[in-house]
């Protein structure tokens, strides 16, 4: 599998407006590509803290 990701760096956001307008135009694509950009400890990072806010959403809904 090709990987064309490049690295996430906010000061790279602020160096270059240009990727601040992709950002804005798609930013499902731009998420998925600093999610692809991730290692994969940070990605189970970002998944534990997916599912614990699944659960709390689900306990607050549950509530009312």
């Amino acid at each position: 599998m090709k990987n064309n990701t490049r690295g996430f760096s906010v000061s790279n956001l602020l160096k270059n407006p240009a990727d601040l307008m992709e950002i804005a135009r798609n930013p499902g694509k731009f998420g998925l590509d600093t999610f692809k950009s991730l290692s994969n400890q940070q990605k189970q990072y970002v998944a534990f803290a997916a599912a614990a806010g699944l659960l709390v959403y689900g306990f607050m809904v549950n509530r009312r």
